[in-house]
């Protein structure tokens, strides 16, 4: 469980300095607080539904739903278009399709989303989770290299579907540099 929480807490420090100044008159230890206790939650539901038995190995690895996916091209995506995460990484449960760039939840339960893009200094960033075609959550980004994201929960029931929306007139995606992941907790 330690290693878990170091990683949420160093995810938690990456996507909040990256994009802290954003949240318009929120100081950024506000906002790493509250993304910390979210991750945190969530961790802690997992502890506690799993009674304390960690599985870190592959064993039970087919019944796990996350997926990491990484665009393979530098594009520049139009308001209201798809972002093209290509390159998987990892698809275990085969629950994000490549093809279409959408996760499908195989089952209901509570999930995670994150995701980071590297834009060009010339392009705002604005991206925009979608879920069954209504946004979710939306990230901005101003003009200047930068990474920037964000990490959400949101119940899903089987059969939803979740994805990735350019949320401006014009926005410049980096390959390789910008990925999009999601997992299930419960």
């Amino acid at each position: 469980m330690k290693t878990i929480t170091l990683v949420c807490v160093v995810m938690c420090l990456t996507f909040g300095m990256a994009s802290s100044h954003y949240y318009y008159g929120k100081g950024m230890m506000s906002v790493l607080s509250k993304q910390a206790e979210a991750l945190y939650q969530g961790l802690a539901m997992v502890s506690s539904e799993d009674g304390g038995h960690h599985d870190h190995g592959y064993h039970g690895h087919r019944h796990r739903i996350a997926f990491t996916a990484v665009t393979s091209s530098t594009t520049t995506y139009s308001s209201g278009t798809t972002i093209r995460f290509t390159t998987v990484k990892a698809n275990y449960g085969h629950a994000y399709n490549n093809g279409n760039y959408r996760f499908t939840a195989p089952s209901n339960g509570l999930y995670v989303f994150s995701w980071s893009i590297a834009t060009h200094t010339s392009y705002k960033g604005h991206t925009k989770l979608v879920k069954n075609g209504s946004t979710y959550h939306q990230a901005r980004c101003s003009s200047g290299y930068q990474q920037c994201g964000a990490t959400v929960t949101i119940i899903l029931h089987k059969h939803d579907q979740v994805w990735l929306e350019s949320d401006y007139s014009s926005i410049y995606v980096y390959a390789t540099y910008s990925s999009f992941s999601g997992w299930k907790l419960n």
